[in-house]
């Protein structure tokens, strides 16, 4: 079977951008090589590719490239989690089939001096709302419906992810006041004359410290394990529901095409009914509708196409 595997190997913060190293297995005919190894591309060069294959794949759900950093309170830390995130994104792209067979994913394993896309025309993104406010045809429901759902997701995943954040901030705000009160207590053991109360007072301000450390160290875990998590699924809610207004886009094209035919069509009925019939308009009337029915059939197979696909990609992108 046809497969690419990528391991990420390394981070290189010591830079503007940070670097990401990658070693790469592949056995696909459109490769030069089968093996590569110390691969560099910049977080740059990822967020080109990862826009270029969206837009130059609509039939398929390009899952959210992850942020080039987390809410981890250390470096370490930091690069690990994120070098886990680039992991689990290299690898469901080598697993789409579709992404696999596009010419940007070769260009960027096999690039020796760093990844530039494909130039390819940009086709035009329709809004949330086109299918209401134009009218276009659509009797996909199960396809309308995820993107309506997507929409709702994106919205419902940043706002809960911002009220994490919230509630760690006002988590740090109180182990700061709890630190403080361990601190008071500790200076009035320091002033305490009496033993016994001066160690009572020592060892409850030692367990406000401890409450404060514990506080700090909730606060940075759900930033870290759920405000993190839940932006980041956000971000793929996007990124499905913004594939799917590509299709929209597609639909709009075909409708286009349509009318073009039946106009063109029309413009036929109008000659033959003419009294004045001269055969060079006929030829031209008759070449042009031939190329307005080719087209129209040609968006009706790629909008066709997208759609199957799409069914597919979405039950990978539920799972």
């Amino acid at each position: 079977d046809p497969y690419l595997r990528v391991r990420i190997t390394g981070l290189d913060r010591n830079r503007r951008d940070i670097l990401i190293k990658f070693d790469a297995q592949t056995n696909l005919s459109n490769f030069t090589g089968t093996t590569y190894r110390n691969v560099s591309r910049s977080y740059l060069e990822f967020q080109q590719f990862y826009e270029s294959i969206v837009h130059s794949n609509p039939q398929t759900i390009v899952p959210a490239l992850p942020l080039a950093q987390t809410s981890a309170p250390t470096d370490e830390e930091d690069d690990r989690l994120v070098r886990i995130m680039l992991q689990r994104w290299m690898t469901r792209i080598c697993e789409d089939p579709i992404l696999l067979a596009d010419e940007d994913l070769r260009s960027f394993i096999e690039s020796d001096f760093g990844y530039q896309p494909t130039p390819r025309p940009r086709r035009k993104t329709s809004s949330g709302f086109s299918l209401i406010r134009r009218g276009v045809p659509d009797e996909d429901e199960e396809l309308q419906r995820a993107r309506f759902e997507l929409t709702k997701l994106e919205g419902q995943f940043f706002e809960t992810a911002r009220a994490v954040d919230k509630l760690a901030l006002a988590r740090k705000t109180l182990a700061g006041a709890h630190s403080e009160m361990g601190n008071k207590l500790i200076n009035v053991a320091i002033t305490e004359a009496h033993p016994p109360l001066a160690n009572a007072f020592r060892k409850i301000g030692r367990t406000w410290h401890s409450v404060a450390d514990l506080d700090q160290a909730q606060a940075i875990s759900e930033c870290v394990v759920i405000g993190d998590s839940l932006g980041y699924q956000g971000m793929n809610a996007r990124s499905a529901k913004e594939t799917l207004q590509m299709r929209t886009g597609v639909l709009e094209e075909y409708q286009a095409a349509v009318k073009t035919t039946i106009s063109k069509r029309r413009q036929i009925e109008r000659l033959k009914a003419s009294s004045n019939i001269r055969p060079d308009k006929v030829d031209d009337a008759l070449e042009d509708m031939e190329e307005a029915n080719k087209y129209e059939q040609v968006l009706a197979r790629r909008a066709e196409g997208i759609s199957q696909n799409l069914h597919r990609a979405l039950e990978t992108h539920n799972r």
